[in-house]
Order: C-alpha cells, then sequence, then structure tokens
C-alpha cells in the first residue's frame, strides 16, 4: 500500500458505466442513498475517495481486493483529473469522472476460519515466523505476554502512524494484531480474546483519524471488524488449518513494500497471545 500519490484524477478507457465487484464491508455505503464525496488522490491501479465518513478503494479486476475495495472489470489507469475532484457513492455504486461503477456482486472481507485448538494455533504461528521479515512491534510483543493492556494500548499509541506511504508499518502491525483478535479468538473459543480486543480497539479507532491518513484509519476500523484484505485472509485461513503455507506468505509479500508482511506480524503476536 505504499504507491506515491499523484495529483490526478482516474478515468476509465472506455464506457461510461461499468460493472463492478464489492466488498460487504462498504455495501451500506454504496446501496444507500446517494451522497457526495472527494477523490483523495490516485496510483497507478487504483483510486481512494472519501464519502460518508469512510474511505473507499477504486481499483482494477487484477489489483488484491481490500475490505473498502471497489473493484472493475476495466483497468483503471488513465490519470486525468485533479486530486479532490467530486464524485458520488451511493445509489447501487459509485460515480466518478463521468464514470458510473455498477455493483453487480458482493465478496466478503471476513474470512471463514475453521475452529482449532491453541496448541495447533501455537504450531502453526511458529511455522510462519521464521518465513516473514517480523519488523519493529514497539513493546506490543512484551506488552502482550503480560497481558497488560495499559502497556498494549500506549505501544499501540506508539505504532499508530510511524512509518512511509498511505498505510504506515506501525498501522499494518496495528492491523494485524486486531484483526487477529477479532478472527483468531472465536476460531479457538475465545471469542472477545479474553477481553484484550474490547480493551485495544477504542484506541485506534479514537487515535487513528488524527495520528495516520484517511486510507490507514479506514484500514484499521475494517481491522477491529475482522475484514481484512485477501492475501491477508488466505494467511488466517493458512493459521486455523486450511491452505498452504508457503503460498499464503507469498501472497502477502506481494501486497505492497510491507504491508503484507507487517500485518501478518501483527496477526501472529494476536495468534501468540491466544494460544497462551
Amino acid at each position: 500500500m505504499g504507491a506515491r500519490q499523484h495529483t490526478a484524477g482516474t478515468e476509465f478507457a472506455s464506457s461510461a458505466s461499468v460493472p463492478a465487484a464489492a466488498s460487504r464491508g462498504v455495501r451500506h455505503l454504496l446501496e444507500g442513498p446517494s451522497k457526495p464525496g472527494v477523490l483523495l488522490g490516485v496510483s497507478s491501479n487504483a483510486a481512494w475517495l472519501q464519502a460518508g465518513g469512510h474511505v473507499l478503494v477504486l481499483s482494477g479486476r487484477n489489483a488484491i481486493r481490500l475490505p473498502n475495495g471497489v473493484t472493475v472489470t476495466e483497468r483503471v489507469d488513465e490519470l486525468r483529473s485533479p486530486s479532490g475532484q467530486r464524485c458520488v457513492v451511493g445509489d447501487g455504486g459509485l460515480s466518478m469522472g463521468g464514470v458510473k461503477a455498477n455493483v453487480i456482486r458482493w465478496w466478503d472481507p471476513r474470512p471463514s476460519l475453521e475452529p482449532t485448538t491453541t496448541e495447533a494455533l501455537a504450531a502453526r504461528c511458529a511455522a510462519a515466523r521464521p518465513l516473514l521479515a517480523c519488523v519493529e512491534d514497539g513493546g506490543l510483543g512484551r506488552s502482550l505476554k503480560r497481558n497488560d493492556p495499559a502497556a498494549v494500548r500506549h505501544a499501540m499509541c506508539t505504532l499508530l502512524g510511524k512509518g512511509e506511504g498511505l498505510t504506515p508499518e506501525g498501522d499494518d502491525v496495528l492491523a494485524g494484531l486486531l484483526a487477529g483478535l477479532r478472527l483468531l479468538g472465536p476460531a479457538v473459543g475465545a471469542p472477545g480474546a479474553g477481553g484484550m480486543l474490547a480493551a485495544i480497539a477504542p484506541v485506534v479507532l479514537t487515535e487513528a483519524p488524527f495520528r495516520t491518513t484517511a486510507l490507514s484509519a479506514a484500514l484499521l476500523r475494517h481491522a477491529v471488524a475482522g475484514e481484512v484484505a485477501d492475501p491477508v485472509a488466505a494467511f488466517f485461513q493458512v493459521l486455523t488449518g486450511r491452505g498452504d503455507l508457503g503460498a499464503a506468505v507469498m501472497g502477502l509479500y506481494r501486497m505492497g513494500d510491507s504491508s503484507g508482511i507487517a500485518t501478518a506480524c501483527g496477526i501472529l503476536l494476536a495468534g501468540e497471545f491466544l494460544a497462551r
């Protein structure tokens, strides 16, 4: 997610109306009443926009699907209008630059995980860790080992907004931790992760809008709900006994400069906490 921002808008190569698929995580926005939005910026393969207090990402069909994503059948490759261009979200899709993306299919950004044991989860986390170039966690690991919510909250504030790009590395670690507690907890019979999730999630929901980018803050909110990008969902499924670990890790490495790996590092912190 570390692509550079350009001062240009996005336009499709052909028709003024294109079919789209979208995440159920933003279905309430896309199916609700039309509301004005604004284009925040674009990269070579995506555009991100804000409407109704939320951020959506419009991308081509070959891009990684995000929990706040809308994908279209054509490539998003023409950058022509200035950033800040007005757009409209709702009434079944979104309109921007004279193009209407009509949603005809939905995907679930919250992976369905198999029940597992804490012992099996610990073993899979241990197998995955050597394959990941894990990043600095700001003391999260130590705080989680002590089961100290106050210390975890302090470490989270240290990580928020830390790093470069649209989703700073520190935010990616936090997204992995939060989604990990949300999704792996029920898989091992510990919904709410023993109260840890409820104790720490409000920090992100309250502080992220002031400490990091709009896109990263939005992805953190989705992580709290257990909504993640496709490669991250595949990694979760491996940790609960379904799929190939090597293939899942390769998918994480394809998520930009460091986003996938940093997110996985946060997931492993959650898995190891639950296994203890």
